[in-house]
């Protein structure tokens, strides 16, 4: 395999950048209040009312970079299997508008991310984390559509979401991605309206290469999910947050209520309470940074045989009377594309030590074969037959002895 340079971008696309967006406004108190009626028992003071109103809006933010702030002192009566089931229930409705210039339609839909509940754009991996994807037991593999795509004759392309009502933070990565807590973002306050400028590089891989072994290309294709645990296709951050998750298992003996517990087979993983969340908090630099120095994890993570990157060039704000706004594109389109193609096949072997075979030596591949024929199977079909005559030759003989004994 190898990794060739492709600058006739006028005979390509380019894919248009994806996005998440993980607002900072997650609970709604309207929906808090109303369930701290229904159970007035589990709130006797107004005390205890106050301390569930702030652990609920730390458990939804919750991550591996602020475990430390959840407060662990009261349960509520909340079994840790039910976190993200009453997060779900009381979640703020947070329902953008999308619009775009591009000539695919995009789509914005709801996903699970380790940063707590988001929303994904143009995704093509991100419904696989939603919630109703996991209730449902689905593992079945969701048609998503066309890859949105530009090309530099379209011009500068934007999309923009509308309404957002509330501050911010914004990942941006692949179609076949999902956000990564290594991953830079980019915060925005409710009051702007933001513009994003971004540049491509993207990496496409041979379909020759599909016939080749996942340790021969160093990358997976999407479909290439038998390792995967807890979704039906593959990506490189997907492998990297099952990855997180099995060393917290080891670990704590749980896992965050971030990530899908119902795993293939059936098995249900059991979910961290309180004592496991202080556990991950102890160890979460490990976790963030991989660096699994007290247990080792076999990940098996490749890269993405067709992936996309994307850098923020420029973005600039501006205070907006109408609410918070994204707006975001591609105006330099990539002038180089990286392939990845199979640069020696099998046939290709074979043919060139045929011909170095018949420059040098004079003879060619089936001179070797007539030596391997002529040097071990003539050779051990001669050898086997003789001593089968020398064994046939010792039975007449012994035959007849007794016909002359007789």
């Amino acid at each position: 395999m190898v990794i060739s340079m492709d600058r006739n971008k006028l005979f390509w696309n380019t894919s248009f950048p994806s996005l998440t967006v993980c607002p900072h406004k997650r609970i709604d108190e309207v929906k808090v209040e109303y369930y701290m009626q229904r159970n007035k028992k589990l709130f006797p003071t107004d005390d205890i009312k106050d301390q569930f109103r702030n652990f609920i809006v730390k458990l939804a933010d919750l991550s591996y970079d602020n475990m430390d702030d959840l407060p662990m002192n009261n349960t509520f009566g909340i079994p840790s299997s039910q976190y993200m089931d009453l997060l779900y229930d009381l979640k703020w409705s947070f329902e953008p508008e999308m619009s775009s210039g591009a000539a695919v339609r995009m789509y914005i839909s709801e996903t699970i991310t380790e940063f707590g509940i988001c929303h994904s754009v143009n995704s093509l991996v991100g419904r696989y984390n939603s919630y109703d994807y996991w209730k449902s037991n689905d593992w079945r593999v969701i048609d998503h559509g066309q890859r949105v795509t530009v090309h530099p004759l379209d011009g500068e392309i934007y999309a923009q979401i509308i309404n957002l009502s509330t501050s911010y933070d914004v990942y941006f990565h692949s179609a076949g991605e999902i956000p990564d807590i290594t991953k830079k973002k980019y915060t925005f306050p409710e009051s702007d309206y933001t513009t994003v400028e971004l540049v491509a590089l993207e990496i496409f891989t041979d379909k020759k290469a599909r016939d080749f072994t996942i340790k021969q290309r160093s990358c997976r294709f999407r479909h290439e999910a038998e390792d995967m645990m807890t979704v039906p296709v593959y990506s490189f951050g997907l492998c990297l947050m099952e990855c997180r998750m099995k060393f917290t298992l080891k670990m704590c003996n749980c896992i965050p209520h971030f990530y899908r517990n119902r795993i293939r087979g059936g098995r249900v993983l059991p979910v961290c309470d309180l004592r496991g969340i202080a556990c991950m908090a102890s160890i979460k630099d490990e976790i963030i940074g991989m660096k699994f120095s007290s247990y080792e994890v076999d990940c098996n993570c490749h890269s993405n045989c067709d992936d996309s990157n994307f850098f923020v060039q420029t973005f600039r704000s501006r205070v907006w009377f109408l609410g918070a706004n994204l707006q975001w594109g591609i105006i330099d389109y990539p002038k180089m594309q990286l392939r990845r193609n199979v640069l020696f096949s099998f046939a290709d072997v074979l043919v060139y030590i045929g011909g170095l075979a018949g420059f040098f030596l004079g003879c060619s591949l089936l001179s070797f074969t007539e030596l391997i024929y002529y040097f071990v199977i003539r050779l051990t079909r001669k050898v086997f037959c003789t001593r089968q005559s020398r064994d046939s030759s010792k039975k007449k003989k012994i035959v007849k002895v007794r016909f002359f004994k007789k």
